[in-house]
This record gives C-alpha cells, sequence and structure tokens, in this order.
C-alpha cells in the first residue's frame, strides 16, 4: 500500500539524510520515546503497557496504514 502523500515520513527520513554526522547513539530510542508519553487509560482496565500499544502503531503506520482499523488489523 503506498504511502498517503500528507505523510511526514518521508519528509522525515529526508531530513536524516542530509544529516550523515549524527551517530545513531545520540539519537534517543524510539521505546524510550514513548515511555515518556503519560498513560491516560485506568489502570483496571489495561491488559497491554502503552509503549507496547505504541510501538505496535508506529510499526503499523510505517507498513501503511492509514486508519485506526488498518492499524488494528
Amino acid at each position: 500500500m503506498p504511502v498517503d502523500a500528507s505523510s511526514l515520513i518521508p519528509r522525515a527520513l529526508d531530513q536524516l539524510r542530509k544529516h550523515p554526522e549524527v551517530v545513531s547513539d545520540e539519537l534517543p530510542r524510539l521505546p524510550e520515546r514513548l515511555a515518556e508519553v503519560p498513560d491516560p487509560r485506568d489502570p483496571r482496565g489495561v491488559r497491554h503497557a502503552l509503549v507496547a500499544v505504541l510501538a505496535l502503531t508506529a510499526c503499523a503506520v510505517l507498513a501503511g496504514a492509514t486508519s485506526v482499523l488498518a492499524v488494528s488489523e
């Protein structure tokens, strides 16, 4: 499935290519950044860690998901 024209992914990749001097160890790792997101959910109904849900959502979007239904599939 092609990436939506409004997607920011190609522009973000272009910006990263412009700075090859940045070492990957200097960049924050995705799980570390996702762990900083506050979890607004009621703890009584939580089955999965928010970090896992957000990481899987990011993977689905990178794979071409363009809607909440596509991410859930």
